[in-house]
């Protein structure tokens, strides 16, 4: 009897531990990596499908369609679709993967808390909602190993026992929305997403406040240090780095503009992003918010079919072709003699800056 009590005992503390030991991610395949690492930037598309074949909460905002009732949702890594549903039912995942970092990193369990928490209904009805709402949304394209996307990197909100455990502590003031840092990503309004929001956390939510207080707890019940959250800063500087980063006068023999209007850069990279901007303006981020930030003057997006622009092919003011003008929306820009811009290009959105200088213009 001693021995079977002890057998049991064993289980419960150790159940959660062979859970893990069982816990397999593979790499994305050759269709995937397609997606993540050679199609462009894909921008936000907003897709309709016929409500009669899914299970819509009664709550769910619809709309009219050809066919009757659709849903409609913002096919992107920062849309959702209505809480309780999973966006990787209504979406193949594939226009988010162009949308974010292209490498894969293998989640694994990286810290290891105890057992017991899983006896805490609080706690497991906090963890459970937060994962619910992520995998409402884009994100879990690649943070969800349930959503079949084949592409789950980085931490897996349904990873065995506690989930959390797949992030490391530093991902917790970063998931909490502390770093400031995280609109850069952009966000859609919540009237427009289904009632999710990302103003004051990192994944969209219908609950800010109470998405961000269960990470603030989590990193207090890992009694997460000054330290942790000096590396989420950095891990936020790295990747916004050129979004940050002070703008110098243009080297005219190596970068900048000619008297004809003509843009240059150094080397070989060839660009998607063009823009033209008021000097002393923000760089831009991810649309649909942060990418066309105040001070726009003029820009131009490469369309994903068409073929990126070398160094010497565009003219400001002049839509190439296989590129469309997002600013101004309508109307031309044109240069003017003795002002000043700031010129800002990149070889996709958000992947990699070519160029980030102001010039003065004076013609030939």
């Amino acid at each position: 009897m001693r021995q079977t009590l002890f057998a049991l005992l064993l289980l419960l503390l150790t159940g959660c531990a062979d859970e893990w030991a069982d816990y397999e991610i593979t790499a994305p395949d050759a269709a995937a990596r397609v997606w993540l690492d050679e199609e462009p930037f894909a921008q936000p598309e907003r897709v309709c499908v016929d409500a009669s074949t899914l299970d819509v909460p009664a709550d769910a905002e619809l709309e009219s369609g050809p066919n009757g009732d659709q849903l409609c949702f913002w096919d992107y890594f920062s849309g959702t679709v209505p809480e309780g549903m999973s966006f990787g039912d209504l979406s193949s995942c594939e226009l988010p993967f162009t949308q974010g970092p292209p490498w894969w990193a293998r989640p694994f369990r990286r810290y290891e808390s105890p057992s017991s928490l899983l006896n805490d209904e609080e706690w497991v009805t906090e963890a459970d909602w937060v994962a619910a709402q992520i995998r409402a949304a884009g994100c879990s394209c690649c943070h969800s190993s349930v959503s079949g996307s084949g592409n789950t990197s980085g931490f897996d909100i349904d990873a065995p026992g506690v989930w959390t455990d797949s992030l490391e502590t530093y991902m917790m003031p970063i998931s909490s929305g502390e770093m400031e840092l995280h609109r850069f990503f952009g966000r859609f309004e919540a009237e427009d997403n289904h009632g999710f929001g990302r103003v004051e956390t990192l994944w969209p939510s219908t609950d800010p406040a109470r998405l961000r207080a269960f990470f603030v707890s989590e990193f207090e019940r890992r009694e997460g240090t000054n330290a942790d959250r000096a590396h989420a800063q950095s891990q936020f500087e790295a990747l916004f780095g050129a979004v940050i980063a002070e703008t110098p006068e243009c080297v005219t023999q190596f970068e900048g503009v000619d008297g004809d209007g003509v843009l240059y850069w150094n080397g070989d990279d060839e660009v998607r992003q063009i823009w033209i901007l008021e000097v002393g303006s923000e760089s831009p981020g991810f649309p649909p918010t942060t990418d066309r930030p105040e001070g726009t003057l003029w820009t131009v997006y490469v369309d994903s079919n068409a073929a990126a622009l070398p160094s010497g092919t565009v003219t400001l003011g002049t839509v190439p072709d296989g590129a469309v003008q997002m600013v101004p929306e309508a109307g031309a820009f044109t240069l003017e003699d003795g002002a000043s811009y700031k010129v800002y290009a990149s070889t996709d959105m958000m992947v990699g800056k070519v160029i980030n200088c102001s010039f003065t213009w004076t013609s030939d």
